[in-house]
């Protein structure tokens, strides 16, 4: 049956939402700025309902959501850095929830109800997903829909765009400090498992993401002829930029020594083969979750991510003087305002120039400027 309820918003301005429900098909709703066309579409769409004309176009009623994914999953995700591991997840969700569905049936009602749903499901630690966790699931299907919209011609419109979307707070900073530092990599050592070492502090010495490093390759790993400086060399990154990040120290040492034993052991083609690779399978990476988990409650370190490594990574160039721009460029950021976070961990820096600038042109309590002493003479 068709209902219309009227709506005021917070400025007082009326509108009328149309909603109409029928046992055994996902309910429609819109919004009109008049009742009378309010009326209208809901009669019609009822119509259409129960006479067996749904609101299905062209393909939109050809295929289902878990086509659409299934197609997205095998087709799109693979060419993410890490093969799209955490999409996969969030896609394998959405085809539990919605795979039924013709995608013509997939309104923004509908996905709102889903993702109300998701709110309240417990994640492995017994907490509710925290909003960046649901936005991630949301922009999954998005993408999904978008995709199957300007590349398939599948549909004419995302049920997504409509959605109202969490409020997420990017600004978190969380990084080592240098007793936790210690602490963690200690524990990562002592590890059984005999890649977390090495996966850390690449992280902590590069800034690298986790899906960056875990899809490293030996082919990537370059030297330079006079041996003056190692890179590795990423294409498959978040923002689909490639770049090159330097090796240096303890990273490119401990690197060095996995190269000489894999050789040595003739485990895996050090041509082309995975650095970190499963030992179930060579083509894929290793799964560091529980070994990570593990070294984190013996170190004692809490509320910390792995992805806060990349945090440390930034802070500490900030700490020791870096720009915000060269922070950027470690970090492979398109521009500097996801940088912009780091600027208070560099005010020593930026007091250093102040101080430098004032005493070039004005001269210190102790050391008058050059135009005060020419002056004096």
């Amino acid at each position: 049956m068709a209902a219309i309820r009227e709506r005021k918003d917070q400025n007082g301005k009326v509108s009328y939402q149309a909603q109409v429900r029928i046992q055994g098909y996902p309910p429609q709703s819109k919004t009109f700025l008049r009742k009378t066309d309010a009326k209208q579409w809901a009669i019609q769409t009822e119509t259409e309902i129960r006479t067996g004309m749904t609101i299905r176009k062209n393909s939109a009623s050809k295929h289902t959501v878990r086509e659409m994914l299934e197609r997205y999953r095998d087709n799109v995700l693979t060419d993410k850095a890490n093969g799209g591991k955490d999409h996969k997840t969030h896609i394998a969700w959405w085809i539990d929830e919605l795979g039924h569905y013709a995608l013509s049936e997939v309104t923004t009602d509908l996905v709102t109800r889903s993702i109300d749903k998701f709110k309240k499901s417990k994640t492995r630690l017994g907490k509710p997903p925290a909003p960046a966790t649901v936005l991630r699931y949301m922009m999954a299907l998005s993408h999904a829909f978008t995709v199957a919209r300007k590349q398939w011609n599948w549909c004419e419109s995302s049920p997504v765009e409509n959605v109202q979307r969490p409020k997420v707070n990017n600004e978190r900073t969380r990084y080592l400090t240098d007793a936790e530092r210690e602490s963690l990599l200690d524990a990562c050592k002592n590890s059984a498992n005999p890649d977390l070492y090495l996966v850390v502090v690449l992280a902590i010495s590069t800034g690298m993401r986790k899906g960056e490093i875990m899809g490293m390759r030996w082919q990537d790993i370059h030297t330079a002829p006079d041996q003056s400086f190692t890179r590795v060399h990423l294409t498959k990154t978040k923002n689909d930029k490639a770049r090159s990040v330097l090796l240096t120290s303890l990273a490119l040492e401990l690197l060095e020594e996995r190269r000489a034993k894999v050789i040595q052991s003739r485990e895996v083609k050090v041509a082309t083969g995975l650095i970190f690779p499963s030992s179930v399978n060579a083509d894929i990476p290793v799964d560091l979750r529980k070994p990570w988990g593990a070294a984190l409650k013996t170190a004692g370190i809490e509320e910390f991510r792995f992805h806060d490594l990349r945090h440390t990574t930034a802070s500490y160039l900030a700490m020791n003087g870096a720009s915000l721009l060269s922070i950027s460029k470690v970090l492979g950021h398109q521009t500097t305002k996801m940088t912009e976070r780091y600027s208070h961990l560099a005010t020593s820096h930026i007091d250093e120039v102040v101080r430098s600038m004032n005493a070039k042109k004005f001269g210190t309590a102790n050391e008058p400027s050059p135009a005060n002493q020419a002056s004096e003479d």
